[in-house]
């Protein structure tokens, strides 16, 4: 499954990076993981927002998942 998506995808950052005028390495590296996270990140920001120690917990929780 690897070999079938791994060479669009390539082109896909490769193309990307390209019209943004922005480093290949900074987007395969930093861009494309942070799109495939980004209803993580939305929903750690919203529960981050609230300032209590069982969100903060929570926000904590889900980014530590999102590494891992």
């Amino acid at each position: 499954m690897v070999t079938v998506f791994a060479d669009p995808m390539v082109g896909a950052v490769d193309s990307f990076a390209s019209a943004t005028n922005l480093n290949a390495f900074l987007v395969a590296f930093v861009v494309t993981p942070f799109t495939s996270n980004a209803s993580e990140v939305v929903s750690s920001f919203i529960f981050a927002a609230k300032k209590r120690r069982r969100t903060i917990s929570l926000t904590y929780s889900q980014i530590y998942g999102a590494v891992t």
